[in-house]
């Protein structure tokens, strides 16, 4: 399936119905008074998330979405019916603004969580409402009011604890379906992942957390090179990066310090949000370096990147180092996700002494 993050919709809600200009006539009741009823109200458009969701491919050629209008009113104190609302399902982390303005209207962020983005007008009033003791027989009526007509930019954001940084064919795609129940596209070529990839890390019962893995940047993502600077907006809203670096031996001689030197300064030129976010260090293919040469390796290339920050040393592959990697984010994770304690003012000692 395409993966699609942003479309941009239009849509319409319902206007209301007419209200009606009626006079009772019966026999022997020539003067009956007015009866003319109210216009219903038109459908409004609601925008739900759906857990079940994970894209906006549905979006992608259905641009329009319009409600229907209510009824008009009718005779003998009969009101129009109102038009049903329709539902939007959208992909939970979606953002939905005004595409002409740039105000965000909503962002969804709970399973379930219902939006409304197009209010439907009201039914007009029928002669019925302009009865008085001076006005007894008013012909007077409203239309109804128009619905709301919106032009909006719909963009998902994925909801992942974890991010995933690196070079293309650095080992991300291999990680994620290593420690998680995601299995993404693994080849031998770069830019295989051409879409995010989302997968749940089981830690323990009840323990979990969510990791994306987006496509491997290279030097000038932030002016469009590559595949991965479309999807950097998908790691805004994680609580962790980890930054994985190929450290096997290059024929070509290239050097993984000068790679990973580039992604961060890309990531500094994109966001200094993104950039300042906690960033660990994943030395990934662990298992394609000789054991002697291990330790000087890993040595060189935390001095060369003046790296203060936790390591890790894993091989993706080979499944070697992976448990204390997944403890670790998920220790991070849920301290960052847990509630600040309470704060007691030392002043108070106890309930008030009467």
């Amino acid at each position: 399936m395409k993966f699609v993050d942003e479309v941009t919709i239009d849509v319409a809600a319902g206007n209301g119905g007419a209200g009606c200009v009626s006079f009772r006539r019966e026999k022997f009741i020539p003067f009956g008074g007015p009866n003319g009823g109210d216009g219903g109200r038109g459908g409004s458009v609601w925008a739900v998330a759906d857990l079940n969701l994970n894209t906006l491919i549905d979006y992608r050629y259905a641009r329009r979405h319009e409600a229907r209008n209510g009824e008009q009113g009718r005779g003998s104190d009969q009101f129009g019916a109102a038009a049903d609302d329709i539902v939007l399902r959208m992909p939970v982390g979606t953002i939905i603004s005004d595409a002409e303005t740039g105000e965000v209207i909503a962002e969804l962020l709970e399973p379930d969580e219902k939006v409304l983005i197009a209010k439907g007008g009201d039914g007009g009033f029928g002669n019925l409402h302009f009865k008085s003791s001076t006005n007894r027989a008013p012909r007077q009526r409203t239309l109804g009011w128009p619905g709301e007509q919106k032009k909006l930019k719909l963009e998902l954001r994925v909801l992942a604890d974890v991010g995933l940084l690196g070079m293309p064919n650095a080992g991300k795609s291999t990680l994620i379906a290593a420690i998680s129940n995601a299995r993404p596209k693994i080849a031998e070529y770069p830019f295989t992942t051409l879409h995010p990839n989302l997968g749940v890390v089981r830690v323990g019962p009840e323990q979990s957390f969510v990791v994306a893995d987006i496509p491997g940047l290279i030097e000038g993502a932030a002016e469009g090179a590559g595949l991965g600077h479309q999807f950097l907006r998908h790691l805004q809203r994680t609580r962790l990066l980890l930054h994985l670096i190929d450290i096997a031996p290059f024929d070509d001689g290239v050097d993984p310090v000068a790679q990973a030197k580039a992604i961060v300064a890309e990531l500094k030129k994109y966001s200094e949000d993104l950039y300042a976010k906690p960033r660990w260090l994943v030395l990934n293919k662990l298992d394609m370096v000789p054991a002697e040469e291990r330790a000087a390796r890993v040595k060189d290339i935390v001095k060369r990147l003046k790296w203060k920050g936790p390591v890790f040393e894993v091989s993706a592959l080979a499944r070697e180092g992976l448990e204390p990697l997944v403890r670790a984010c998920f220790e991070h994770v849920a301290s960052v996700k847990a509630p600040p304690p309470e704060v007691v003012d030392p002043r108070f000692d106890g309930p008030p002494v009467e």
